[in-house]
């Protein structure tokens, strides 16, 4: 299972600016994101505050799971320790293409006051491992 937060538009800033795509500013622009992580893992930059934040948030998430009995002790500590990881291969970025059809029914809005913008982000909680292709650019 997957844990996803997701857009409809790869690379906001080549739509025209009266989609409303185009309102999805850099930092939920997954474009953007994807530059900045691959390079960030590509200079090995210790502080990258968006290595940092996920890192917080895949140990509090592994924490919140298991309080609520969704993954046993085993996989919330395997989350524990990768979160705590510094071998940059396992941050590097991916981009999942996933066909709408096949998650729609379970795509959940992600509320505006959560939102980095007013353009539309999705969260799926439960993506499995076959209802996405994973895309990974080389430098």
């Amino acid at each position: 299972m997957h844990y996803v937060w997701c857009s409809e538009v790869f690379d906001s800033t080549t739509l025209s600016e009266y989609e409303p795509g185009r309102l999805i500013p850099p930092s939920s622009n997954p474009a953007d994101i994807y530059r900045r992580l691959q390079e960030d893992c590509l200079r090995g930059d210790g502080h990258s505050d968006l290595i940092t934040r996920w890192r917080g948030s895949f140990t509090a998430l592994a924490l919140e799971w298991h309080t609520n009995g969704e993954i046993a002790p085993e996989i919330r500590d395997d989350i524990l320790v990768l979160a705590k990881s510094t071998d940059y291969r396992l941050w590097r970025p991916t981009l999942y293409v996933i066909p709408r059809d096949r998650v729609v029914s379970r795509l959940k809005r992600v509320p505006i006051d959560r939102r980095a913008g007013p353009a539309e982000e999705y969260i799926i909680e439960d993506l499995h491992g076959t209802e996405f292709d994973v895309l990974e650019f080389k430098r």
